[in-house]
């Protein structure tokens, strides 16, 4: 009984180690996503980093989305398989960017994926493929680049160097401790002054991007700058000789008008008047002009151009009333200022302003009868002049 009964016992712990294997790697299959459905996409980088390893998570913005299944070494960088949990894979865009990061510098790495800014809006297909942007900077990397530096740099050089630096500064703390108590005064006083200097820095390249584009024109200023003063020194003679011609017009010119200063001060004051009521009639005064001109060619065949001889129109008009003083006086009180009424190119059908002008005693009314007892000449030349008899 007791033999049987051993070999149950060790069966029954047989059974219960069994189990437990099976519970902890059900427990790992699951906690590693092993049951969960998942969606293929391949990630193609330079490297992939120290620390990344399969199993390694896949996030975005902060929340794990997937496991990297293999990390292959292909030519050129490395290849993560990655698998994206179900339903996950539609919160990528197809123009999302991914970058293998790191909690800390000699932390595990992951896969993150990044929402671009203007996100695509069809999702990432199962099966693609993307090119990771960038990698987080390892320790290694920063030892590698200090070694490569190491390398360049030759120790004997160095070793002079900072024995040099080292002379100098022996003995002389004061003065520097002093020089960097000055210095960091100076930095405060053109600390609030940055952003003006930042402003013109920023202005200053336009203008040198300026100077830049124009640069071939400025030489070809410089060098006709320098054919100009060779030809001057070479005609300095011919120069001195202008120059002293145009001093004596100067002078000339000077005793002329110093001597008629007078006359030539009471002429302009007296043009002033005649000045401004031609400037202000000048646009009127510019249609007459303009208008005679073009109807010159018209007159040019009146007079001589179509015929021989000057054609002209005559008839008989009844007599006027001979002038009198003061009923005949001109009476000049129109207002209206210069107007050319359409001219001096008038538009056929058109119908210029109607001006209303105080320019007459009476109105105008034109002689209709005739007279028998015509004026002599002498009173239509002096008839109602004072002084002169009837």
């Amino acid at each position: 009984m007791e033999d049987t009964s051993s070999k149950h016992k060790r069966l029954a712990a047989l059974g219960l180690v069994l189990l437990l294997a099976i519970i902890a790697a059900v427990t790992f299959a699951m906690f590693t996503g092993r049951f969960t459905a998942t969606a293929p996409v391949t990630v193609f980088s330079a490297r992939s980093g120290l620390v990344m390893a399969p199993d390694a998570k896949v996030k975005l913005r902060g929340v794990d989305i997937g496991l990297v299944r293999a990390v292959n070494e292909v030519p050129g960088g490395a290849e993560l398989e990655l698998d994206i949990y179900a339903g996950q894979l539609e919160r990528l865009p197809r123009n999302v960017q991914v970058e293998i990061s790191a909690t800390t510098i000699f932390g595990a790495k992951y896969v993150h994926f990044i929402d671009p800014e203007e996100p695509d809006p069809a999702p990432l297909p199962a099966g693609a493929t993307i090119n990771a942007d960038a990698v987080t900077v390892e320790i290694n990397t920063v030892f590698e680049n200090l070694s490569d530096l190491l390398r360049r740099i030759e120790p004997d050089k160095l070793n002079a160097t900072l024995g040099a630096v080292s002379t100098a500064l022996q003995g002389r703390g004061d003065e520097v401790g002093a020089l960097i108590t000055r210095t960091h005064g100076y930095l405060e006083a053109m600390n609030p002054s940055l952003p003006q200097l930042r402003n013109t820095s920023a202005a200053s390249a336009d203008v040198t991007n300026l100077y830049a584009d124009e640069i071939d024109a400025f030489l070809d200023v410089v060098r006709n700058t320098t054919a100009v003063s060779g030809t001057i020194v070479d005609e300095q003679t011919q120069l001195d000789a202008l120059l002293l011609s145009v001093i004596g017009l100067g002078d000339t010119g000077n005793e002329v008008i110093a001597g008629s200063e007078n006359d030539i001060t009471t002429a302009l004051s007296l043009l002033r008047p005649t000045t401004r009521l031609l400037d202000r009639y000048a646009p009127a005064i510019n249609c007459i002009i303009v208008g005679l001109d073009n109807a010159r060619p018209i007159a040019e065949d009146i007079f001589g151009g179509l015929q021989e001889g000057i054609a002209l129109n005559t008839g008989f008009m009844y007599g006027a009333e001979p002038y009198t003083y003061p009923n005949d006086l001109p009476k000049v009180n129109a207002t209206g200022g210069p107007n050319c009424f359409g001219l001096p190119n008038p538009v056929p059908g058109a119908i210029p302003n109607y001006l209303v002008t105080d320019t007459a005693n009476v109105p105008f009314a034109p002689n209709t009868r005739l007279q028998q007892d015509a004026p002599r000449v002498y009173q239509l030349m002096f008839a109602g002049i004072p002084g002169v008899g009837e």
